[in-house]
């Protein structure tokens, strides 16, 4: 039975009394311009300044589908084709959103002694894709300290409002928010997600520590780099490799059961990267300028608990 994660999780999100902004779903196969108008009426097409303006539509189903129209569509005509464009396979839903008119947008990790919160100012693509380093970091452990450089996006009253929504919600929660201009919070999606750690290697003996970077994923592993610049050196990768990229975008998702371990240039402990490899058990480290500091070939031990790569 095909599940759809993204509905399901907005389902949850609804369940727990959590703010969300409101949507529409619809059998990809059943898209007409007439249905995609029935949904537009129920829901609307904001134009609330501070709020909530304009739609997205996403994509669910068939595991992890991952396609999304741009952020704040306005015309009806745009939103249909967009609609259209997006029922590229049988059993995939679209799901037809509000966006809210974000001032920062962010994702929190809810473990069992510990709440973590990442945000971007604006709306999240940046975060999510790991194609920002400008990250503002928070962790919660009875009170609030923050992990990162990077200030003046979240204040104390954000801070107490994200942190009032997050003891509603279970351990090992992810949610994605955005929190819009006026002050208001909205959540639109959640998964659990679980620890799956790997043992460190037996037997081998570590030379030099080449970097030291952010811890994304627990767990360590060995293999052999493997720098990808673009999707097709990607696709190349061998079992057992580590594969080092700028940032992590859809074809990650292909071959990530193939990799010991992931390394990206830029993100986050919520970016795309991290949940994927937290979801499958592989080991992730995020450091500054990886793709130019690794070379393929070397043979490397990724330490996801210390945020370390080193040389064999």
């Amino acid at each position: 039975m095909m599940r759809y994660r993204k509905i399901e999780g907005l389902e949850k999100i609804r369940e727990w009394g959590l703010p969300y902004p409101p949507y529409g779903v619809i059998d990809a196969e059943q898209a007409t311009p007439s249905n995609i108008e029935s949904i537009i009426d129920a829901i609307g097409i904001p134009e609330i300044e501070g709020d909530r303006t304009g739609i997205v539509i996403r994509t669910d189903g068939a595991g992890r589908a991952g396609g999304r129209s741009d952020l704040h569509l306005m015309d009806m005509e745009e939103i249909i084709n967009w609609a259209l464009r997006l029922r590229e396979r049988t059993g995939i839903k679209l799901i037809i959103q509000h966006v809210v008119d974000a001032k920062c947008s962010g994702v929190l990790l809810k473990s069992a002694d510990e709440l973590s919160v990442e945000v971007v100012r604006g709306d999240a693509p940046s975060l999510l894709e790991g194609r920002t380093g400008d990250i503002e970091r928070w962790t919660y452990t009875g009170t609030w300290n923050k992990e990162s450089e990077m200030g003046g996006i979240l204040s104390e009253g954000d801070r107490a409002l994200i942190l009032k929504y997050a003891r509603l919600v279970p351990e090992y929660s992810y949610l994605e928010w955005s929190l819009s201009k006026i002050g208001k919070l909205y959540f639109y999606e959640y998964m659990q997600w679980r620890r799956r750690e790997r043992k460190a290697p037996a037997g081998e003996s570590i030379r030099k520590t080449l970097i030291r970077g952010l811890s994304a994923s627990p767990g360590v592993a060995t293999g052999t780099v493997k720098v990808a610049l673009d999707s097709e050196e990607i696709n190349r990768v061998r079992d057992g490799d580590v594969l080092v990229i700028r940032y992590a975008d859809r074809h990650v998702m292909h071959v990530i059961n193939r990799l010991s371990a992931l390394v990206c240039d830029v993100g986050g402990r919520t970016s795309h990267a991290s949940i994927i490899a937290r979801e499958y058990g592989v080991p992730c480290v995020i450091a500054e300028s990886a793709t130019k500091r690794l070379r393929d070939g070397t043979k490397v031990v990724v330490d996801g608990y210390n945020g370390t790569v080193s040389v064999l």
